[in-house]
């Protein structure tokens, strides 16, 4: 999925498998996007995430989430099969002129990041001609 509103064009994701060496897996997570009159929010599906560990940063119209995980099993005894070990979520969307990042609020309840982007009204500009 490339768009999903004028104001807000989901990235490509990102996902990178692990590689043999057992680096870091980035996972992409699932979003759900819904749109009022006033903003968009969107939730998105990180479990394992503390909200510390979450980092969401806008520049040049991107707004780009990412978090940390880490999954701590060495009191379980030794591993048989490990498909899962912790990682990082990441996940960019492009944001449309009608949204305002600045008065974006955020809230991280059950491995649920919930992310409010206000709407504003486009700035319209007249421009004069001049004889």
């Amino acid at each position: 999925m490339n768009t999903t509103t004028n104001e807000l064009k989901v990235n490509e994701q990102s996902a990178r498998t692990q590689n043999e060496k057992g680096e870091t897996k980035v996972y992409s997570p699932n979003v759900n996007i819904f749109e009022s009159k006033d903003h968009l929010k969107l939730v998105l599906e990180m479990p394992g995430v503390d909200q510390s560990s979450v980092q969401l940063n806008v520049e040049k119209d991107v707004l780009s989430i990412e978090a940390r995980f880490d999954l701590d099993f060495s009191n379980l005894g030794k591993p048989g099969l490990v498909e899962f070990r912790g990682g990082i979520y990441e996940r960019k969307f492009t944001l449309g002129k009608a949204v305002d990042a600045e008065q974006a609020s955020a809230k991280m309840k059950n491995g649920m990041l919930e992310l409010t982007l206000p709407k504003v009204e486009p700035k319209k500009t007249k421009i004069e001609i001049q004889s």
